[in-house]
């Protein structure tokens, strides 16, 4: 278990999403697909965290290496960019040095108002925990205590 939430109950969240998914009939829509899976790799995790200047949290990584970024049900995760492959135009590394160019954040997932769901950064490491910072707000606000409860809220729950 990982702080809180661990894979084995985070994978009962997948389950129930992909059971939705079966009964709505999305699966048969060409180019529609619950989990994207752009999945990467520990040496695509680590040349991340190299172009970040930040330690992404360990839960994350696990997510990134299993389930990947992109479309996750209800949700749209930044993918890591993947070696070999041409960049993503919105990925973790590129929306994170270009909205928190002082890297005081990793943006995560977009929110869909040109805000984004992001790790604070202290000490070069990523908190576990992700926030939610409004861009015309002074106080960010915290949305869950670390990945796995936040892509179980916001990608499993309509």
């Amino acid at each position: 278990m990982i702080d809180g939430m661990d894979f084995e109950e985070f994978d009962q969240h997948v389950q129930s999403l992909r059971a939705r998914e079966a009964r709505s009939g999305f699966e048969e829509i060409e180019d529609f697909k619950v989990i994207e899976g752009l999945t990467a790799s520990a040496e695509d995790v680590a040349a991340a965290e190299r172009a970040l200047g930040a330690t992404l949290p360990e839960q994350y990584k696990a997510f990134m290496r299993r389930y990947g970024g992109g479309q996750f049900g209800f949700l749209d995760l930044l993918p890591i960019p993947t070696a070999g492959s041409a960049q993503h135009v919105d990925d973790v590394v590129s929306v994170s040095q270009a909205e928190f160019p002082d890297g005081s954040f990793v943006a995560v997932a977009p929110v869909g108002t040109g805000d984004y769901w992001y790790f604070p950064v202290l000490d070069r490491r990523c908190s576990d925990e992700v926030w939610f910072h409004y861009h015309d707000a002074d106080d960010p606000m915290l949305e869950a205590p670390d990945f796995l409860n936040f892509a179980a809220r916001r990608g499993t729950q309509p």
